[in-house]
């Protein structure tokens, strides 16, 4: 059967879709019929920016936003849900008026609430088109992959199709697919003829393999139609190993045909995949994550394969910035020693846990990873417990010591309101943050959710935890009166246990926004250094409102400071200090002054400095790459 795959906004424009494209690859392997993809996220860009008369920038600012830090609100859903079959029954202004209503009173500009009104009247005029064209290729069937914002979207259009072509087959998966939202998803909406729970390798063979839309699919996720009645077909977890390299030359065709294609090709990054599930949730499932859904079980690719797959990827494309999807970088078997040793200029991002360490830190440098999202969401140890992270305030803090010392970007989030969160936990980080302005910020600061599959949804009264049903912002995804809200759901709105300080939680959660906001407005201008000479270590401490200038550490001053960079144990300090000179109580009162200062953080029984190592030696360090000589030879 020939298949059309078809990535739907709000995909990032600047990353081809992995799910699409591995797909695609694996289809050119097995056989079967024609594959092909078809990226109409950026056709719903060019079309929007024509529609909308908005300067191609300005817009593509607007989609990172709806794509990126909208989706809580449902925004790019709602957008396309003129498509959807309730709509016919809405009385569409006064579902304009409540939505817009909503969005503001949420923040929401009314800038931005005006273009989101004016998608909506022009998204069905999208939707037609698209069908239209996606028919003209003649394919048989028609598969969407949804995340995200993405499903209304491919809903939509998928809809459009089967009012045109009865005939043709209809079908989704992706995230908003997996158990038991897939088979939501097929009641709420009867002209999907078949979901794909889980992962979707095994179904789209199948599917390939089929002679048309007639012949009934079997394969693991797969939930079709029977009358009434839906067949489901069990997921299973399968290997990694036989997944492709991905496939992005439609991506890159269609990218070429954009009049602004040099806007967005500039910041493409492809992604790859290495891993599937989370090593870490197999042991400790974190309190707050649904993100795995069932597909936990960790599974990864040998590490000899990265340098494989990203030469195959950047040669082909002639792209050098890459991207990992993975959930969590692989512990031990991971193939970064390889890529270093490939000396390319290929880049790369990866998910870690936060409690690496100096050596493996600089061994992702080495490999070209130039950003991180390392999952800290909090820089108190209390609330790390609480959230079952593995990780304490000192792992957090070290990690990002280090990473601005290697020049590798963090990009995280601080959670708060977790259930068993006390003021202590909050108090303290409002004192840390100040001292921190040196440091990357986190993106945003915001109460945990309650996310399908996480351990708050799956068992709410460990933690006291009452839910409400699914998120404010899904009457306006899915209206209609006999829809299935609370199966389609990701996001739930829950009561927290009751807290005998509440008002006093609420008012720190408060002040500790405020301060997020100022250490992101003071980061460009911060600045907090050592460098180390032979016998004396020089303090460069120009942080805004705290720091107090240049200063120079000598004798036991200076061998107490060293026992901690980069973390250490406070009594071996301690004690390398005493051996220099200095008694046991001018130490910890040293130590104890620096932590008040900010120099230091101190969690018994480990110290870290705070200040970044300036070894002012990066160009001879190139240079010694280059040549094995000093940049004078």
């Amino acid at each position: 059967m020939r298949l059309v795959l078809v990535a739907p906004p709000w995909n990032s424009l600047y990353r081809p879709s992995i799910q699409v494209a591995s797909l695609i690859a694996l289809a050119a392997k097995s056989g079967g019929g024609p594959v092909t993809a078809e990226y109409i996220y950026l056709d719903w860009f060019e079309f929007a920016v024509k529609e909308l008369d908005c300067e191609p920038a300005r817009f593509a600012a607007v989609y990172d936003t709806i794509g990126e830090e909208l989706y809580g609100l449902g925004v790019g859903d709602w957008i396309f849900g003129r498509g959807l079959p309730a709509a016919r029954d809405e009385d569409e202004e006064a579902a304009r008026a409540e939505y817009a209503g909503f969005l503001r009173a949420r923040g929401v500009s009314a800038e931005l609430v005006d273009l989101v009104l004016a998608m909506r009247a022009s998204a069905p005029r999208f939707v037609a088109d698209t069908a239209d064209r996606l028919l003209d290729t003649g394919a048989q069937g028609f598969g969407f992959t949804t995340s995200f914002s993405q499903l209304v979207p491919a809903l939509a259009v998928g809809r459009a199709i089967k009012d045109r072509a009865p005939d043709r087959l209809v079908f989704l998966g992706g995230a908003n697919c997996d158990r038991p939202m897939g088979e939501a998803v097929m009641r709420a909406y009867p002209f999907v003829d078949l979901v794909v729970q889980g992962e979707g390798e095994a179904a789209v063979a199948a599917l390939c393999a089929a002679e048309d839309p007639t012949v009934p699919i079997s394969a693991p996720g797969v939930v079709t139609r029977a009358g009434t009645r839906l067949v489901v077909s069990t997921p299973v977890v399968q290997s990694v190993d036989a997944v492709p390299v991905p496939r992005y030359d439609d991506y890159f065709r269609r990218l070429a045909e954009l009049p602004c294609s040099e806007l967005i090709r500039p910041h493409v990054a492809l992604p790859f995949q290495m891993s599937r599930g989370c090593w870490w949730g197999e042991k400790m499932h974190c309190t707050f994550c649904g993100e795995n859904g069932s597909g936990m079980p960790y599974r990864s690719k040998p590490g000899r394969q990265l340098v494989h797959t990203l030469r195959e990827l950047t040669e082909r494309q002639g792209v050098l910035d890459t991207y990992a999807v993975d959930t969590i970088l692989a512990k031990d078997d991971n193939g970064l020693v390889e890529l270093a040793e490939a000396e390319v200029d290929v880049t790369t991002f990866f998910e870690v846990k936060a409690n690496l360490g100096p050596r493996a830190l600089g061994q992702l440098r080495a490999a070209g990873v130039m950003t991180v999202q390392p999952g800290i969401e909090s820089l108190s140890t209390g609330s790390l417990k609480l959230l079952r992270k593995g990780a304490t305030a000192f792992h957090n803090l070290r990690f990002l010591v280090l990473c601005r010392e290697l020049g590798i970007e963090v990009g995280w989030n601080l959670l708060s309101a977790m259930p068993g969160e006390q003021a202590e936990m909050l108090e303290e980080q409002l004192r840390l943050i100040p001292f921190l302005s040196h440091l990357d910020p986190p993106s945003t600061v915001s109460k945990v959710r309650v996310d399908r599959y996480s351990p708050y949804f799956e068992r709410p009264d460990e933690f006291g935890i009452e839910l409400r049903g699914p998120e404010a912002k899904y009457r306006f995804v899915h209206p209609g009166e006999d829809v299935d809200r609370a199966t389609l759901a990701y996001s739930f709105d829950h009561d927290e246990p009751d807290a005998t300080d509440g008002a006093l939680l609420l008012t720190l959660r408060r002040r500790l926004g405020a301060r997020v906001g100022l250490w992101k407005k003071l980061h460009p201008q911060s600045r907090f250094t050592y460098r180390l000479g032979p016998t004396v270590t020089a303090v460069h401490d120009h942080r805004p409102h705290v720091g107090r200038g240049r200063e120079v550490l000598r004798g036991w001053e200076n061998v107490l400071f060293r026992g901690l960079t980069h973390g250490g144990r406070i009594t071996g300090s301690v004690a390398a200090a005493v051996e220099a000179g200095a008694t046991p109580e001018q130490a910890h009162g040293k130590l104890t002054e620096w932590s008040a200062r900010g120099w230091v953080f101190l969690e018994a029984p480990q110290g870290l400095v705070l200040a970044v190592h300036d070894s002012g030696r990066d160009e001879l360090g190139r240079a010694m790459a280059l040549g094995g000589r000093s940049a004078a030879a």
